[in-house]
């Protein structure tokens, strides 16, 4: 007797066997790291994977590099499976103090563009192209 894949993952008490879609868990869990890395960046295991991989900024980027562990690489591959992209749609960042992004790179002013890409002339004559968004325009600025 053939079983659908459906009905495998169903709970036992609804009929199925009970068993987990392993890829759909896999990506769960990825999912936790890395919400885990963007939120817990002064925790010492956070440390060490900013200054060895770039921290959750470098998890968008396209670039993969042979110095990247299987997981980072996992890590990175999330962000372009049809189910991450659906629920990055669904995620409102919250800028709070600022001090998590940053004012020209991350898209953090409510749509997906960066103010980098939607206004490039000046982010390239800017001396802030780093800068947090609490630090531009205070004393933390330089120029």
């Amino acid at each position: 007797m053939w079983v659908n894949w459906e009905t495998v993952y169903l709970p036992k008490d609804k009929g199925g066997l009970g068993i987990r879609d392993l890829r759909t868990f896999n990506t769960t869990l990825l999912g936790k790291w890395r919400w885990e890395l963007f939120q817990n960046q002064g925790e010492m295991w956070s440390r060490i994977l900013i200054s060895k991989y770039g921290g959750w900024r470098s998890l968008d980027e396209k670039r993969r590099s042979s110095y990247h562990s299987p997981w980072w690489k996992d890590l990175m591959s999330i962000n372009q499976q049809r189910d991450s992209i659906v629920l990055r749609n669904q995620i409102d960042w919250r800028v709070g103090c600022g001090d998590k992004f940053r004012f020209w790179e991350d898209s953090w002013a409510g749509n997906d563009k960066t103010l980098m890409a939607k206004y490039p002339r000046l982010y390239q004559v800017s001396n802030q192209q780093q800068q947090t968004i609490n630090c531009m325009g205070g004393h933390n600025a330089v120029g």
